[in-house]
């Protein structure tokens, strides 16, 4: 004892209080927090690996979330698709009711075109829903309304346009992985296998009442179009395809006579035609086959039935000729519909598989967070326990050390 200087005896006693009640310290906070590391200087190399871990399990959630949104989406799209296709198996079944009659009044054509004008007016909004802020079927363009409409002054359709995107909105659903929540909806809705130019006749002779026939050129016009022609007389012919609103004259004898193009100034579509063999005036309907959509085939069959530019009354061969056409696009493009449901079931089967594999790695990291950084609470107790002792022990031989006295000595 003689040999330890008195500032030995007190390092060497606040030394001792001071590791106890550090150790105390740390187990307390072990015991509140139920964390084995607190901190990174608690055990960097476990750290380092908990903070790699925490990002792997946040950037799974955030997959998961993105597959939920995504499953959502395409899930809430098939139910709009089945409305639509439920819509178009009764404009269907209105036309064909007329095709297979024959004996139909002018009002019950006029009552059927009303209803094909409703059907067709649900199908635009269905067409144009939303989903939390997103148009369902704009493809990328998800925050602009997919179609707009045209109206004559009656108010009724006349024309549907998309305005959508033509590619697809991607989002990662997991690493390396992505997957478009919405539809493109000029793909979904219309057929794209242009064929050739069906100038409608009565008995499929291929030719038509004014004579007019397909020109050489790649016509632009999509769906059905009503083709005017006046004769001008001296072999001159006025052609128009907007009602009047813009006119082309051809002339039979002209070097071009086989390929005059018609636009319209109302879509800028071309229509060529060949007039070298032009014998009168007459209205011609012609039929751009492979180019319908949902739209024009309802707003055809609403027009037909209403029978505005009097085909029937001159012709009824030639009008159920073009009822028959309109029954075959109207089913065509059902069955495009028809198409998409697997598209749609398959993407979802996709990321449902998806998230079953991001739930099991988020689940793995978390687990692997969880043996590194959770305490053992029963052993922490037991320390807790042990360093307690060892510091009142510390505290108690410390205070009797420093009470000693002079006179301690001497006695």
């Amino acid at each position: 004892m003689s040999g330890l200087s008195l500032d030995s005896i007190y390092n060497s006693a606040s030394w001792g209080i001071w590791q106890h009640s550090t150790a105390l310290s740390q187990l307390q906070e072990k015991a509140a927090t139920g964390q084995d590391i607190n901190r990174p200087s608690d055990d960097p190399t476990d750290a380092n690996r908990i903070l790699g871990l925490r990002t792997e399990s946040r950037s799974m959630e955030v997959y998961g979330g993105a597959i939920d949104e995504a499953v959502s989406m395409l899930d809430f799209s098939s139910s709009v698709i089945q409305q639509i296709d439920n819509e178009m198996i009764s404009a269907l079944g209105y036309i064909t009711s007329i095709s297979t009659g024959g004996t139909e009044t002018r009002d019950t054509r006029r009552t059927l075109a009303n209803q094909i004008n409703s059907i067709l007016e649900q199908v635009v909004s269905l067409a144009n829903t939303q989903l939390a802020g997103n148009y369902l079927f704009s493809g990328a363009s998800s925050d602009v309304q997919p179609y707009t409409v045209e109206r004559d002054n009656n108010g009724d359709i006349t024309r549907v346009l998309y305005q959508g995107s033509s590619e697809e909105r991607n989002v990662a659903v997991a690493p390396g992985v992505e997957v478009s929540p919405v539809l493109i909806g000029d793909e979904l809705f219309r057929t794209d296998s242009r064929g050739q130019m069906d100038f409608v006749t009565a008995d499929d002779n291929g030719v038509t009442t004014t004579g007019v026939a397909a020109g050489s050129g790649t016509s632009s016009v999509r769906g059905d179009i009503w083709l005017t022609v006046t004769d001008l007389g001296g072999g001159d012919y006025e052609l128009s395809i907007d009602d009047g609103a813009s006119t082309v004259t051809g002339n039979v004898g002209d070097p071009d006579a086989g390929n005059v193009a018609v636009v319209s100034s109302i879509t800028g579509q071309v229509l060529y035609v060949d007039v070298t063999q032009m014998t009168g005036s007459g209205t011609e309907p012609i039929r751009a086959t492979g180019t319908y959509d949902i739209f024009n085939i309802l707003i055809n069959a609403r027009d037909l039935l209403n029978d505005e530019k009097g085909l029937l009354a001159d012709d009824r061969a030639q009008w159920n000729s073009m009822v028959n056409s309109t029954i075959q696009s109207m089913q065509a493009a059902q069955e495009r519909l028809t198409d998409a449901f697997p598209k749609v079931g398959g993407r979802i089967g996709t990321l449902l598989t998806l998230k079953g594999s991001i739930e099991d790695m988020k689940f793995n990291a978390d687990e692997e967070i969880s043996r590194l950084q959770d305490a053992d609470i029963t052993q922490v107790a037991v320390d807790l326990a042990r360093h307690e002792v060892l510091y009142q022990m510390s505290l108690s031989v410390a205070a009797k050390m420093f009470s000693l006295s002079l006179m301690d000595f001497i006695n």
